[in-house]
């Protein structure tokens, strides 16, 4: 399947048989970039297409994402001669449409659906033209843009995670970093494991173990009168026993539940008594 390019009247100009999706940096939105690469007909004369708009979709939804900006010259010429165009469109999504993207891919492929529309003028004639069509970006297109349009540097709830000059904190930030990764490549085990080695690195930088172990204590048998840095130690204790299970064969992770982890890992790491990232 492809876009077609034409008018009312059935006449076909050319068409969009494949396009890729590139990530941009933002200030507060996350920014795709999305190259569709056109192909004329057999015109006789030739073609300009003006107007060009192009919205996204989530394939089989109906669902619209965004709508896109044209970048450059906003009018295609087309000749006898021409082959391939490439006619790029600025996106801007929000963490919530990443979200939503991200789940509707199952960490695979996605599969979008493109709408373009505009005009065309041929042979001393104008005409409107509007066309959709699915295309499918392979996971690992996908995964980077991810990665060039920051999406590593925040969860969705976004609890930064600055980049640092100490090693201690840069460390955590790269474990950090994977267990993303893992996440988008659809690897939840691995996303839980490496939270687990996460508070354990933070223990051995804390040297905090026995306090930890003191505070499962009082839990036990004096809990009233736990102070707060005791209670954040137990909860660090109680994430790290349920991430045990994700270095040991049994239950397998969902993707909602690593990503639930992964949030809850950072968010507790990042208080300075019991975690490092400040």
């Amino acid at each position: 399947m492809s876009i077609s390019i034409g008018g009312c009247d059935g006449s076909r100009l050319g068409d969009i048989r494949d396009i890729s999706v590139h990530g941009v940096t933002g200030c507060g939105v996350y920014g795709l970039y999305m190259i569709l690469k056109a192909s004329a007909g057999n015109l006789r004369a030739e073609a300009f297409l003006s107007q060009l708009q192009c919205r996204i979709e989530l394939a089989s939804t109906t669902l619209s994402l965004a709508n896109g900006f044209i970048e450059g010259n906003p009018v295609v010429r087309w000749t006898q001669h021409s082959e391939v165009e490439q006619i790029g469109f600025h996106f801007y999504l929000s963490a919530s449409q990443i979200a939503a993207i991200e789940s509707h891919r199952c960490s695979g492929d996605i599969r979008l659906g493109v709408w373009l529309s505009g005009e065309a003028v041929y042979e001393g004639k104008t005409q409107s033209f509007s066309d959709k069509s699915e295309y499918v970006i392979p996971k690992q297109q996908w995964i980077e843009a991810l990665n060039a349009m920051n999406y590593q540097d925040s969860l969705l709830f976004e609890l930064p995670m600055p980049k640092s000059d100490n090693s201690v904190e840069e460390g955590v930030r790269q474990l950090f970093e994977r267990a993303q990764a893992h996440i988008c490549n659809g690897n939840y085990q691995e996303c839980v494991g490496l939270c687990r080695q996460i508070i354990e690195y933070v223990e051995i930088q804390h040297e905090d173990k026995q306090a930890a172990a003191e505070a499962i204590k009082k839990y036990r048998d004096n809990r009233q009168d736990m102070t707060a840095l005791q209670r954040m130690l137990f909860l660090r204790e109680s994430l790290k026993n349920l991430l045990h299970l994700g270095s040991h064969h049994g239950d397998e992770f969902s993707r909602l539940q690593a990503q639930a982890i992964l949030g809850m890992t950072l968010s507790l790491l990042s208080s300075p008594e019991v975690g490092i990232l400040k």
